[in-house]
């Protein structure tokens, strides 16, 4: 697992599988979520798993925006309430949904249906009360 922080220069131009790690503080947020319709996020970490085919790199810095961009994916309607905390991208070969059944072996709870309108996963968002960097730091995730 390649840990970028938020340097999108360190984030590889390739295709592959990643994890978006987003902070939510405050009160629990209310947020319509396109078809999944609106959802409570309470407070703590969530870490968004996706893939893009060629351009990881194109890709994160679209997430990492905050506004101006149309919301396609259901990790934009959460990055408008939640700050992006870091990046990890997968070795290459590790697809997305292999790598959100690691991180979901971490997490306490995730997001059902979220991110995974295109798969049989329960879920491509998980949560964690505290910071999970460490955790996948540590390679325990790959």
């Amino acid at each position: 697992m390649l840990d970028c922080g938020l340097d999108l220069e360190r984030v590889p131009c390739r295709g592959g599988a990643y994890v978006l790690v987003l902070q939510l503080r405050g009160p629990t947020r209310r947020v319509r979520t396109g078809a999944l319709g609106v959802l409570a996020f309470r407070p703590g970490f969530y870490c968004y798993v996706g893939s893009a085919k060629s351009g990881l790199r194109s890709r994160l810095a679209r997430h990492l925006r905050k506004g101006g961009k149309r919301k396609h994916w259901h990790v934009d309607y959460l990055r408008a309430v939640a700050q992006p905390v870091c990046l990890l991208v997968a070795e290459p070969g590790v697809g997305e949904c292999a790598l959100g059944r690691r991180v979901a072996a971490l997490s306490g709870d995730c997001v059902a249906g979220f991110g995974a309108s295109d798969c049989r996963c329960r879920s491509h968002l998980h949560y964690f009360a505290r910071d999970p960097v460490p955790y996948m730091k540590k390679g325990r995730i790959d």
